[in-house]
């Protein structure tokens, strides 16, 4: 369950996105629908992708704004609308209502205005807001606790933008949005700009100089001379252009009710408005949003039938389209042409795969000649027979190259039946991935497009674009030496990944809900003892309030400053704790908060009720390091460090009759920056088996190994993990609690005795700076773009990011090695102990006692010498009743 989320949708911008991008759609009585038919396409979409708690559509209203009140040619060169999208705006209000869906609109502002009011709103509230919008006016709002959603080809084609993202595609910062406007001007909404600057121009600027008023406060320094004297003529206008495209963030909406928690659609209403419309393919995703959603309504009692878009021309099977596997005929026909070719490709979205049910809407298959459609429609059981009966055979020959992209369901499918696929594979996810892990997305229709100059029209011509699509990838991977990579880890690792998915990891529901109580007590003394320290009651959830208490009430001093206001962040919170008790008491109670809402509170919604297990989604494809994430929950995050979040710790158990060990390679990247950098002295500590940070505090501090104090150890282990950050002398004395002046000295006399770690981190920096990205030991790359950025913060970072990059990604590469091997050794060899769980360097089993001894020297084995260094690979194993126990 994942609490409060508010999705902000522009209601006019996105229907008018997808009356352009569809081919004219209507119904049997020849009213248009293609607006509304698109528009709840991406709407379904995110409400199931997003599961927000609340939910507002906002629409301009007709009235002039008082943007054309300051400006009265604002937007004047836009078309009127045709009378065809003009028409539908009414249905689509009509099916918003149905929906239950709030509709916002305020006489003198745009449905940006209040999408920003409200969003603004609930980031001061502490909650996340996801923004849907035809256009990309909506990224000046984007922050830490705000994400914009813009279609960018069609409506299937979609990118999601976090500030990162906004900067990447944009060139700005989310905040300076409106000052490149202001400078560029805007030519959609006639917003004018300053003549003669175009966009190249105005993001230059806006790289050197904070925002519009900031370049005109240092106009005499900007060059050359002719943009100078354009932004002296032009200065009137940009500010009027920059008041135009801010968008305003303090509507009065007042007398609109937009706070009501969305309790889902009227499904009666909604289903009927559906079918009249025609919008037959919808009505499985409207199911799912309501309470009925385990009966699906169809309308059509067939299992197994096509499924077209709406109002979609649909290809002649005699011409070479899609044929339709609706008949026991057909399927084993199919099944033969995918023998006889030796391939088969798998394409499906809007799949779910439990612990009783696969349910995809649809299947696209192919084997060479052409696109085939499985289509299933009726109740799950026989929906997934019909699946199951037509892939499986196919799936366990080994004889058979299977092609997909995220193939790792099919996997699951196959572990839930007791049936190992066979056969070689090839996941054009992960091998798009692996091109370029710093992507936010990867998308079939793109490669598609890119690779086999086909436009995906349905799921059918997915799967059968897989091939070519497979080729190209092939190609590029071998000409960036990455091939060995795909094929010895991470294709591999998909099936490694979802026999963990499948087998998940027992929780003790009982042992859950009783620490969660001992949270809520210590949360409720935590908030009574900050309310009489603060002398009031306020909203602990709230920085804004927070702020007025320490800086207004308290006079404490404020340490920076963001957007919004003052900092109350924990780096702030730490500092002010020198000064009195209240920050750290907020302190503590955030972090008592954040476990409890992260892991205890969703406890039973994770836990599957069939088998009583957490069954956490794996990622491969995420981090630009080439490490594993999770999700539903992310079991990764639980803390290491401190009692407090190791005690959750206690919650997962395995098996009656069973115990867990978990193995953890010990200083893993410390081993592997002592391989990279050739350093005599570092690796000679590693194989004489010493204490490494009592070796460096030794070191440094130039006193004999076995007289070097807690002290000194805790600050030379400081300086060794701090080297493979980047870390400066001025984090090293946060860290610390030393001066900034010691620090410098620490990490002075550190490289001193460590030469070749510097030399390392040098040519590291230079390389990526000529060649533009850094591999890791196996030659897993990452783009670094900003290596050479004029922008001095996105430099140094850059180069901190390629200093880690390779260290950090070869740790992954050697564990992800790692679990392959064992994974097989314990399939082949017959073990019943089964790999449940992977945290960062650690991996927990599922052991049965008789064979605890013989895995525990396999995995030890296996991971010590997973991959030959110049140092050897340490690993520390142990065995409990509970993962705290290990």
């Amino acid at each position: 369950m994942s609490g409060k989320r508010l999705l902000l949708v522009d209601g006019y911008s996105l229907a008018n996105r997808a009356f352009y991008a569809l081919p004219p759609l209507s119904n049997s009585d020849g009213a248009p629908t293609g607006a509304v038919f698109g528009f709840l396409t991406m709407l379904l979409r995110f409400l199931q992708e997003k599961k927000p708690s609340h939910v507002v559509v906002a629409f301009d209203h007709p009235s002039p704004t008082w943007r054309h009140r300051e400006f009265q040619d604002y937007k004047a060169t836009r078309k009127p609308s045709p009378e065809e999208f003009k028409a539908q705006i009414p249905v689509l209000k009509e099916v918003l209502d149905a929906l239950r869906i709030p509709r916002v609109e305020m006489p003198g502002y745009e449905a940006d205005d209040i999408i920003g009011t409200l969003a603004r709103s609930w980031e001061e509230k502490g909650y996340p807001v996801t923004i849907l919008s035809g256009d990309k006016d909506c990224l000046q709002i984007v922050d830490e606790l705000v994400e914009a959603i813009v279609p960018i080809k069609g409506i299937s084609q979609v990118k999601e933008y976090r500030p990162d993202a906004v900067r990447a595609d944009v060139g700005v910062s989310p905040a300076q949005v409106r000052d490149l406007k202001a400078l560029a001007g805007d030519a959609s909404d006639n917003i004018p700009g300053v003549k003669g600057i175009g966009e190249k121009t105005a993001v230059s600027l806006l790289r050197s100089y904070k925002d519009l008023e900031d370049i005109y406060r240092h106009l005499d320094e900007v060059s050359p001379p002719k943009v100078r004297t354009l932004l002296e003529s032009g200065r009137d206008k940009a500010f009027l252009s920059k008041k135009l495209a801010t968008i305003d963030t303090v509507v009065p909406l007042g007398g609109q009710d937009v706070e009501v928690e969305w309790e889902g659609p009227d499904l009666e209403k909604a289903r009927a408005l559906f079918t009249k419309l025609e919008f037959h393919t919808l009505l499985p995703r409207l199911a799912r949003l309501g309470p009925g959603a385990e009966e699906t309504h169809t309308g059509r009692p067939s299992p197994v039938e096509m499924v077209p878009e709406a109002g979609m021309p649909q290809p002649d099977p005699g011409q070479g389209g899609t044929v339709t596997l609706d008949t026991p005929e057909r399927l084993a026909s199919f099944a033969e042409d995918v023998r006889r070719t030796g391939r088969l490709a798998i394409y499906a979205v809007d799949r779910e795969v439990t612990s009783d049910f696969l349910w995809p809407e649809s299947v696209g298959l192919s084997c060479g000649d052409g696109p085939r459609l499985l289509s299933l429609r009726g109740d799950r059981a026989s929906h997934q027979e019909i699946l199951w009966n037509c892939l499986q055979p196919l799936l366990v020959d080994e004889h058979i190259e299977k092609v997909g992209f995220d193939l790792k369901w099919v996997f699951t499918l196959c572990f839930k039946r007791g049936v190992r696929p066979r056969g070689s594979f090839f996941d054009i996810l992960v091998g798009a991935y692996l091109l370029d892990p710093t992507r936010t997305a990867y998308r079939l229709d793109d490669m598609a497009r890119r690779y086999a100059e086909i436009e995906m029209t349905d799921l059918s011509s997915g799967a059968h674009a897989c091939f070519a699509v497979a080729a190209g990838l092939r190609q590029d991977l071998r000409d960036a030496g990455l091939t060995d990579l795909a094929e010895q880890v991470e294709f591999p690792l998909i099936e490694v990944l979802a026999a963990m998915e499948a087998a998940g990891i027992r929780v003790d529901l009982e042992l859950g809900r009783s620490i969660r109580q001992g949270f809520a007590d210590v949360l409720a003394k935590l908030e009574n003892d900050i309310y009489n320290l603060a002398g009031e009651k306020f909203n602990l959830g709230s920085p804004k309030q927070l702020a007025a208490v320490l800086f207004d009430k308290l006079g404490l001093k404020p340490v920076k400053k963001t957007k919004t206001g003052l900092s109350t962040d924990a780096e702030v919170l730490e500092a002010l704790s020198l000064e009195h008790e209240l920050p750290a008491k907020i302190l503590e109670y955030r972090q008592y908060a954040k476990l409890k809402s992260t892991y205890l509170d969703v406890l039973e919604d994770v836990v599957n009720p069939t088998t009583g297990r957490i069954h956490s989604t794996f990622h491969q494809t995420v981090t630009a390091t080439g490490r594993l994430s999770s999700s539903e929950p992310n079991l990764q995050n639980i803390p290491v460090r401190g009692e407090l979040g190791r005690s959750l710790r206690r919650i997962f158990i395995p098996d009656d009759g069973r115990v867990f060990v978990a193995s953890d390679y010990s200083q893993i990247e410390l081993r592997i920056m002592a391989h990279m950098s050739g350093d005599p002295s570092m690796i000679d500590a590693f194989v004489r088996g010493e204490d490494i940070h009592a070796r460096t505090a030794s070191e440094i501090f130039g006193v004999p190994i076995d007289q070097v104090s807690s002290e000194l150890r805790s600050r030379a282990k400081a300086v060794n993990f701090g080297v493979i950050y980047g870390i400066s002398d001025y984090g090293l004395a946060r860290n610390t609690g030393v001066s900034r002046a010691e620090a410098k000295s620490f990490i002075d006399r550190y490289f001193a005795r460590y030469p070749k770690v510097r030399e390392y981190m040098d040519a590291a920096v230079e390389k990526a700076r000529k060649d533009g990205f850094v591999t890791t030991i196996l030659g897993r790359r990452r783009p670094i773009p900003d290596i050479s950025s004029r922008i001095r913060a996105k430099r140094l970072f850059a180069e901190r990011t390629a200093i880690n990059t390779p260290i950090q990604g070869s740790a992954a590469d050697i564990i992800k090695l790692a679990m392959v091997r064992i994974y097989r050794r314990l399939r082949d060899e017959g073990f019943a102990s089964r790999l449940i769980l992977q945290v960062h360097d650690e991996l927990i089993f599922e052991v049965p006692p008789h064979e605890e001894e013989r895995v525990c020297e396999l995995v030890r084995r296996e991971m010590e010498e997973a991959m030959p260094l110049k140092v050897p690979l340490k690993v520390d194993i142990g065995v409990g009743k509970s993962w705290y126990d290990v």
